[in-house]
């Protein structure tokens, strides 16, 4: 969703978020990336854009190929930054622009019921609960200086990405960028707000209309009282697994 900064300038939100499920219920994997273009960055939404659907594009191929997610490690997740770091700067080269025109964060979630694979670069987060333990993966990771953080065109990527691979699915996932941070984490603790989350998880599995669900949370986020706390483009992605199926609202 837009922030009230960029409304007031009459210009474009700079998140982008995207989750697919490849595979069947019982087999299948859930695909899900939020990305936040940086606001001093030309094209940084198109920037967020590109590796969202790259990421989530690269992945679901995998999945398709394998038909698991036992195999995934590390090494794929790297090679699939690699991938979409090289379809921005081919969009870089075509249009005779810096590649730090496109700079976007990463938030990347891969959770299958056997295994989960969680990846970052830059700020926003991954909050994930399962038998009723939640926490963030990775806490958000900030610059040298105030307000700044790391991106997929940064230098020094690969060093600044973060991948956690474990056994096992998880009921419930959230991937926000990070005008949703000071609403969803304790930053004191470095926990999740659960006044914040478990609502919403709550939400999401009694909901009977998902679209209906997915309106009420823009309104929310888009609210006065949300708007006060933080005036940047904010993108909230939540998934849970109810049974055999899985519903997930952005």
């Amino acid at each position: 969703m837009p922030g009230r900064r960029h409304l007031i300038d009459d210009a474009r939100c700079q998140d982008y978020g995207l989750a697919r499920f490849a595979g069947d219920a019982a087999r299948g994997a859930l695909v899900a990336c939020v990305s936040d273009g940086a606001g001093t960055a030309a094209l940084g939404g198109h920037g967020a854009r590109v590796v969202c659907e790259s990421v989530v594009k690269l992945a679901g191929e995998h999945f398709e190929a394998t038909r698991t997610r036992a195999t995934v490690q590390a090494s794929d997740v790297i090679e699939w930054c690699r991938e979409a770091r090289r379809i921005i700067e081919d969009a870089a080269r075509h249009r005779q622009q810096p590649l730090r025109d496109y700079a976007s964060t990463l938030c990347g979630a891969v959770i299958e019921a056997r295994r989960s694979v969680f990846f970052q670069i830059g700020d926003g987060a991954i909050v994930a609960r399962r038998h009723g333990a939640i926490g963030v993966v990775f806490w958000p990771q900030s610059g040298e200086y105030l307000n700044t953080t790391s991106f997929l065109t940064s230098d020094d990527y690969l060093a600044r990405l973060q991948v956690c691979v474990i056994d096992g699915g998880f009921a419930d996932v959230a991937l926000f960028t990070d005008g949703v941070e000071r609403l969803a984490l304790q930053f004191d603790a470095q926990t999740p707000h659960l006044p914040f989350f478990l609502p919403l998880f709550a939400g999401v599995r009694a909901a009977s209309d998902v679209d209906s669900l997915n309106g009420r949370l823009r309104q929310f986020l888009t609210s006065e009282s949300v708007a006060a706390k933080n005036d940047d483009d904010k993108t909230l992605l939540l998934a849970c697994r109810i049974a055999d199926e899985v519903r997930h609202v952005a």
